[in-house]
């Protein structure tokens, strides 16, 4: 069995969820949310990377899905979320999990 997390990244709230698969047959594991209480951006990336690394430790993934980012109408908003996506990414990499 696979146990895969995907992850939806946001500033104020990142999803996730984990499956075992074997590639037929899927089995729901978990899912939550992990929600910065910060308002300072460094604070909230800060609190994403520790909250993700808390989940994969809980959850022992053999690999992650991260939602690619999409082009918004707010550039700045894309920027934004951006630097989460890199925060969740870093978390990801710290723990040597294969990314999809």
């Amino acid at each position: 069995m696979l146990r895969i997390i995907g992850v939806d990244p946001g500033l104020r709230c990142s999803g996730y969820g984990v499956i075992d698969t074997d590639g037929v047959r899927h089995r729901y594991v978990g899912s939550g949310q992990i929600r910065p209480a910060g308002e300072a951006m460094p604070e909230r990336l800060g609190e994403l990377f520790v909250g993700l690394r808390e989940v994969l430790q809980k959850f022992a993934p053999h690999c992650v899905s991260l939602e690619t980012s999409f082009v918004a109408a707010n550039a700045g908003t894309a920027l934004k979320l951006g630097q989460a996506r890199g925060a969740l990414i870093s978390s990801c990499a710290m723990q040597q999990l294969e990314i999809l």
